[in-house]
């Protein structure tokens, strides 16, 4: 009888990892991600001393930032695709480079994680021991997102990742008809108690508030998260025919470059390739004629106001009552972000390192401000809907609610078993034979 063991991402969006073992010990690890919050920013490791293979959903940092100590001593397949690997590396290089956390890697283990990879197309099913296989999904959540179905002692478990199943303009959505009957399913929960606005009037209300601002003379600035979101707002742009000059600086920029090299990995690379001859790439000059005051619109990290190229922007557009700060993710409470959001004031202080400039900032914003959501996960009516297009093999519907906060992972369980699913959200270190 295999087990599953909930290693991270348990009733917190933070370390996802996920043990499955067959009854003869053999192991694959799914995600090793870690969280930025607590002294316990990696997953629990337990007993993981027989692990055959690692499969990693996508590249983002709570899924993939763990990863190198897996190849601290071992050598074994990290089943992953070219695109994925790439934006991994970048996002992990940045986060050790940067971390003032004493992670128990660095980048030789980051070098081992990237010369052990092995690339896994979609719908092509990989063996990795007796009895046990690995299928990836297209997720739809970013360009190179999967989700892996585990076939293990002949057991179907079907483990998510980030899944979203609304057409965005990066990547096609997640279909769960195309994938074959299960017998556990393991799901995101970010969204579980909540709807998300109609995509395309939400578009639509962007796009009108962005050109009129743009054309009463002023700057727009558009803090988005480097990887998909800024590259998603630039598809967006392109697609409603904005043609007023628009920058892209930071993380964003580098991003950016690097998906040009993965064209399989979008809905309409053309479309990508025209929206990217069209953006300015911020260089330094440029950045000092934009602070100046040069008309346009800007896109750059990060996506919650935490630090970032946008940070340079942001004295003068806030001051500015004929510009405009318009957020396009998610904002995290305590954030500098969610601040400006509710309260119109923007607080951020970050002290001088390696000779880059030091902020103290306290300002009102006398812009305009607003916040739109965009986002690459499913929500409550879309996740309860892909539920319904899966068939379950045997009756008991087997259900773990995991990646969202306790109060989503524990209602979206609870309202799942009066649809009669045997649904649980469990925690961080639980186990559960299948």
């Amino acid at each position: 009888m295999p087990i599953i063991k909930f290693l991270g991402g348990c009733r917190e969006v933070g370390r996802s990892s996920i043990l499955i073992e067959s009854k003869g010990g053999a192991q694959c690890i799914l995600d090793y991600g870690v969280r930025f919050t607590n002294e316990e920013r990696l997953p629990s490791n337990g007993d993981i001393d027989n692990i055959k293979a690692v499969a990693l959903s996508h590249c983002h940092i709570d899924h993939s930032g763990g990863l190198p100590l897996l190849f601290k001593k071992n050598n074994l397949p990290l089943y992953t695709n070219p695109l994925t690997l790439r934006i991994s590396e970048i996002l992990l290089e940045d986060m050790i480079r940067i971390s003032s956390y004493p992670y128990p890697f660095g980048y030789r283990e980051l070098r081992n994680t990237r010369e052990n990879a092995v690339f896994l197309h979609n719908k092509v099913r990989q063996k990795i021991d007796d009895n046990f296989f690995i299928t990836f999904y297209n997720a739809g959540h970013i360009p190179g997102s999967v989700s892996i179905l585990v076939e293990v002692d002949n057991k179907r478990i079907l483990y998510t990742g980030d899944i979203n199943t609304q057409e965005t303009n990066l990547v096609s959505s997640a279909q769960p008809k195309e994938i074959p009957d299960i017998d556990v399913l393991i799901i995101e929960s970010t969204y579980s108690s909540r709807d998300h606005p109609i995509r395309l009037e939400l578009e639509k209300t962007f796009i009108n508030d962005t050109l009129n601002i743009l054309e009463n003379g002023g700057n727009v600035l558009i803090p988005a998260f480097g990887v998909a979101r800024s590259q998603e707002i630039l598809l967006m742009l392109e697609k409603y025919g904005v043609r007023n000059d628009i920058f892209i600086d930071g993380l964003a920029r580098k991003i950016l470059t690097e998906y040009s090299q993965f064209p399989a990995s979008f809905k309409d690379f053309t479309r990508y390739k025209s929206a990217m001859k069209k953006a300015r790439l911020v260089s330094k000059e440029w950045r000092k004629k934009l602070k100046k005051g040069t008309k346009g619109l800007i896109i750059s990290p990060s996506g919650m106001l935490k630090g970032g190229a946008a940070i340079e922007y942001i004295p003068s557009l806030l001051n500015d009552p004929t510009s405009a700060v318009f957020l396009v993710g998610y904002q995290v409470e305590g954030t500098p972000g969610r601040k400006l959001v509710d309260e119109k004031i923007f607080e951020f202080k970050e002290e001088k390192k390696r000779g880059n400039q030091s902020y103290n900032l306290f300002i009102k914003a006398k812009c305009n401000v607003d916040y739109y959501d965009f986002s690459s996960h499913a929500d409550k009516k879309h996740l309860n809907e892909y539920i319904d297009d899966l068939v379950f093999r045997e009756d008991d519907k087997l259900i773990f609610c995991v990646h969202g906060d306790d109060k989503s992972t524990t209602s979206f369980a609870h309202d799942l078993t009066k649809r009669d699913f045997n649904s649980v959200a469990p925690e961080a270190g639980e186990t559960y034979k299948i």
